[in-house]
């Protein structure tokens, strides 16, 4: 999806903070807020088995993601960590089961004031985001997005086709977004469609199920995917997402509603607010 999607999007708006705070720093493959002759600071954006400290600065944070079970592989750089910051209970609990300390809860921030409601007619029932260039990104079931709207129109959007400052005008012109992933970390795409007042269809998968607004569904099996980087996978029950998919399109008034408390959740995710708690630690 390009630079400001996922973990590229987490770093743009936490530099972006920290700017506006006045504290500064330096954006590479890490964030590094410096003293005037080494990094004091590294903030490590990522996930937990490619976010590994460096030796310059004093103080490592890691504010790291995991859509699966956190391998003990990882302890050894993971303990090297000053303070370790998730942005979700479901991945502070991953890290935890392996003995690690999780120092606090931090949750991923957007621009609510560029993510807004907007006047525009639209033109497309459901919308869907989210990576889809390899086999790894299968587990937000972009594939089964047409079978589950079908006959709505609907619109997948899977690259960096459009600018990011252009999104939410593809959030405004859509009626619902539809959410199938069964494993995140966060769910941006969610809090973005959501600060632009759409309601939610998704599959009740952490971490999903910790922001979404909107109409949740019970997933169909859990299971574990192999590898360093694995995938606790919520297999989301399809046929019922579809039926309560078509139920909210045939029901403006309930759309209507759960897209303003949509929009009232995601003001409390304004990046402006959740890495205020940042500061405590830099």
């Amino acid at each position: 999806m390009g630079q400001w999607r996922g973990f590229g999007c987490v770093v743009k708006y936490l530099s972006k903070f920290l700017r506006e705070n006045n504290i500064p720093h330096h954006v590479g493959a890490w964030i590094e807020i410096p003293n005037p002759h080494r990094p004091r600071i590294a903030i490590h954006i990522g996930h937990w088995a490619f976010a590994k400290p460096d030796h310059k600065a004093r103080i490592q944070i890691g504010y790291l993601v995991t859509e699966g079970k956190v391998k003990k592989e990882g302890l050894s750089w993971l303990r090297r960590y000053n303070y370790i910051i998730t942005p979700s209970r479901w991945v502070k609990e991953r890290l935890e089961e392996v003995g690690l300390h999780v120092d606090a809860i931090i949750l991923h921030g957007i621009d609510t004031q560029l993510f807004k409601p907007m006047n525009l007619p639209k033109f497309i029932d459901v919308l869907s985001v989210g990576i889809w260039e390899s086999h790894f990104d299968d587990r937000k079931f972009m594939k089964k997005v047409v079978d589950v709207a079908f006959p709505y129109t609907c619109h997948i959007h899977t690259r960096n086709t459009v600018k990011y400052e252009e999104l939410p005008k593809l959030y405004n012109m859509s009626r619902v977004y539809l959410s199938l992933s069964g494993a995140e970390a966060f769910n941006i795409p969610v809090l973005e469609a959501m600060a632009c007042g759409l309601p939610i269809v998704y599959n009740n998968a952490p971490a999903t199920n910790e922001i979404a607004v909107g109409v949740g569904v019970k997933p169909t099996k859990i299971y574990e995917t192999q590898g360093l980087v694995s995938f606790t996978i919520h297999e989301p029950n399809f046929q019922k997402i579809r039926e309560e998919l078509h139920k909210l399109l045939r029901d403006e008034k309930r759309m209507k509603e759960l897209g303003k408390k949509a929009r009232e959740r995601a003001l409390k995710y304004d990046y402006r607010i959740t890495y205020r708690k940042f500061l405590e630690f830099i």
